[in-house]
């Protein structure tokens, strides 16, 4: 069962859907704004050519500055030769801009760091469709998003595969679509890309969520008190996907309806081909993955 962050969740409830939302293998769109160490305007396309990693973060998110050093130390090699650029935007407000700046100075960071203040609402953060943080993307040097997600100990070993190997790391792509059923079911559609044909290994997840509202808000005129998550763990989805020979791989799902739901939502992984040496046992290999939802 889930856990909830009842404040992340109202905020959520707040957010607008945007026509961009980043996928392995989609062309990475552009990013700029104001870094805030060096008071000059950046953007991401400054560094095409070079593989960038890119961090969407927060001084308040206790996860965010949970991985900070991790990520500070896995990237330093990578910076030093110049094989890699860190690019990040942070989602402090005004109220905790000093704070900000406390996490820049311990850290010694200086690779920018974009930041308008607007919180969950900062203009780069809504033009990725971020909705949870921290969230990590590693951009090729042709543009294109690699992999997402990229944290803790796999970290290191994932910039070794795909920056140190021997010839360049040709990306897969992942992108999700579905259809809003009548019955309160909902069709989704994963469609696979990769320049080899092989077989992925896909593993999908889907849970619904219902909004509990207060005893005297009959009508649900206010903000929900709290949420519960309608999980489905005995029907979670680990299969190979294979390939036609000249077409992408297609694979379809159905996730069930349930009644009184406010949200119902979807994870899809992907696992990189040559990769499942990494990390430990129980939790093997890369893996790129994709989110959907939709409000009922």
């Amino acid at each position: 069962m889930r856990t909830i962050i009842l404040t992340l969740v109202l905020l959520l409830l707040a957010l607008p859907a945007y026509a961009y939302t980043p996928h392995a293998g989609d062309r990475a769109a552009d990013i700029y704004g104001r870094d805030v160490i060096s008071d000059s305007v950046v953007h991401l396309e400054d560094y095409a050519g070079q593989w960038v990693f890119i961090d969407f973060w927060a001084s308040w998110c206790g996860p965010c500055i949970g991985e900070l050093p991790n990520m500070i130390d896995k990237t330093k090699p990578w910076l030093k030769s110049g094989d890699l650029a860190v690019f990040s935007v942070s989602l402090d407000a005004w109220t905790t801009v000093d704070d900000l700046h406390d996490v820049i100075r311990k850290h010694r960071i200086r690779y920018p760091v974009i930041f308008d203040g607007n919180g969950w609402q900062t203009v780069q953060a809504a033009e990725w469709d971020i909705h949870s943080i921290p969230a990590t993307f590693l951009v090729n040097p042709d543009g294109v998003i690699a992999a997402t997600n990229l944290r803790g100990e796999k970290l290191g070993p994932a910039l070794e595969f795909f920056l140190g190997g021997d010839t360049p790391y040709q990306p897969l792509g992942l992108r999700t679509s579905h259809t809003q059923n009548d019955d309160g079911t909902v069709e989704v559609r994963v469609e696979l890309s990769s320049p080899t044909h092989e077989p992925l290994k896909l593993k999908v997840d889907y849970w619904h969520t219902r909004y509990i509202y207060a005893e005297d808000d009959p009508e649900h005129e206010n903000r929900p008190v709290d949420a519960e998550y309608i999980d489905y763990e005995e029907t979670d989805i680990e299969t190979l996907v294979d390939f036609a020979e000249f077409a992408d791989a297609v694979y379809e799902f159905t996730v069930p309806a349930a009644d009184d739901v406010a949200r119902t939502s979807w994870s899809i992984g992907v696992m990189v081909p040559g990769t499942e040496y990494i990390g430990a046992e129980d939790d093997p290999g890369i893996w790129i993955n994709d989110r959907g939802r939709l409000s009922w």
